[in-house]
């Protein structure tokens, strides 16, 4: 059914949305960005809702959200579902925007790198993962110039990290600095 190693090839006229041909590179860029801006605007606005804040109080203290009288289950049922809908749209534009969805999509690298990149972010911050990214990426490129354990530098920065900021870049910044950031 899946194809095996060679998974699901999108053909090209398939590869089309509201007429703009994603097999360009620049539409592929402007959609990625697009399907971003749209997931993180989202994200923010949930984040300030009522939804956004009970959400915030079960993770801090789900007994308490309880006995205040909020549904915690269902609650965490729509945080479940919120949470799917974005990981099913960005593997739909994957396979929008590069044509084929594949078994290498399922390797490790893409499921534990996100959430290292959370970890080294920030957990709880908006723009903690996206700040962890980058710097993970800065970090794998630097050392990678210089030594082939690149991976290794990575991970004796992130066991550092997590020994000295426990809620990581973000979180640190928050604490120490910035305690609007979202």
């Amino acid at each position: 059914i899946t194809r095996g190693d060679e998974g699901f090839v999108i053909p090209q006229a398939a590869r089309q949305i509201a007429g703009i041909d994603l097999s360009d590179a620049n539409n592929r860029y402007l959609a990625a960005w697009m399907l971003f801006s749209v997931c993180l605007l989202a994200v923010l606005a949930l984040v300030r809702s009522r939804v956004g804040r009970v959400l915030i109080a079960i993770r801090e203290n789900e007994e308490r959200a309880r006995m205040l009288g909020y549904d915690t289950w269902a609650h965490k049922l729509a945080a479940v579902v919120m949470s799917g809908t974005m990981a099913g749209a960005a593997g739909a534009a994957y396979g929008a925007l590069f044509g084929s969805v594949g078994a290498s999509f399922a390797e490790v690298p893409f499921s534990i790198l996100p959430l290292l990149y959370v970890l080294l972010g920030g957990p709880g911050t908006v723009i903690g993962p996206f700040v962890g990214t980058f710097f993970m990426f800065y970090l794998r490129d630097l050392s990678g110039t210089l030594t082939d354990a690149h991976m290794l530098v990575a991970g004796l920065v992130l066991i550092g990290l997590t020994l000295f900021a426990r809620r990581g870049i973000m979180g640190l910044v928050r604490e120490r600095w910035a305690k609007w950031l979202p």
